[in-house]
């Protein structure tokens, strides 16, 4: 996840090494406990990012189970703060993993899977939204968490779960998106990066987290962080229906 300064090269040149300054939101240890880090071992490096949705399932994108050349999603980290490790959540153990029936990995079409944990998580779940889609409005502000790269290109690893606000962009996209998608940022050096896939977007909708409602997954786009480039997420009122038919089996 981005939070950078860019130099003046424009998405023709995004190959060129650019210049870039850093100024990262940090996650305060012990929120968001909702997020997941998808590993391939429990005390390993997070790949995939995911979100609590029961007890037993966490939500993330199809992308996350073909694994993006990383190795399975094998753990479920819940409630770290850490990009690996055992300093404080808990590694839960995934044992099936299915994927949207329309998931299209051509064009990213309902890019959702459910993840079921071998045994119930001890953190709580993050909210669902409503299926109509009147959780999003257009500009609205919206939350991404994960632990992607903090630069690009040639970018490290966030070693603790960072944040960035971003823009819901319900017009005028950068790229030409279906229903079960929504696109969020566009504003120079904010953005999500590799590493982020999956990561929850959400929309705080009170004081506390207890009130956070899950609108997106973090699905594709141009790396990393240029102006007027929105990144694509999984609109998650689109697979409403679908994941609640696999959550409640």
């Amino acid at each position: 996840l981005a939070l950078v300064a860019l130099g003046t090269a424009g998405v023709e040149a995004e190959h060129v090494q650019r210049s870039l300054v850093m100024g990262g939101c940090t996650v305060p240890v012990g929120t968001k406990t909702y997020t997941v880090g998808l590993r391939t071992t429990a005390e390993g490096d997070t790949f995939c990012g995911g979100a609590l949705i029961s007890p037993t399932h966490v939500l993330t994108t199809a992308t996350c189970t073909a694994s993006l050349g990383s190795g399975p999603a094998e753990w479920a980290a819940v409630g770290t703060h850490y990009l690996n490790g055992v300093k404080d959540g808990e590694r839960l153990k995934v044992v099936s993993a299915q994927n949207h029936t329309l998931y299209n990995p051509n064009n990213f079409a309902y890019n959702f899977a459910v993840l079921t944990l071998e045994k119930p998580s001890k953190f709580s779940p993050i909210k669902l939204p409503v299926a109509d889609g009147s959780d999003i409005a257009p500009s609205m502000w919206s939350k991404l968490m994960g632990w992607g790269d903090t630069s690009y290109p040639n970018g490290a690893r966030a070693n603790e779960l960072q944040s960035v606000d971003l823009r819901v962009v319900t017009s005028n996209c950068t790229y030409t998106v279906g229903p079960s998608e929504v696109c969020a940022g566009g504003e120079e050096g904010k953005d999500k990066c590799p590493g982020d896939t999956g990561g929850p977007l959400i929309k705080e909708n009170g004081s506390g987290d207890a009130d956070d409602i899950l609108i997106g997954l973090a699905s594709w786009g141009t790396p990393c962080g240029y102006k007027d480039v929105a990144s694509v997420y999984a609109r998650v009122s689109a697979g409403l229906e679908w994941i609640n038919s696999v959550i409640k089996k």
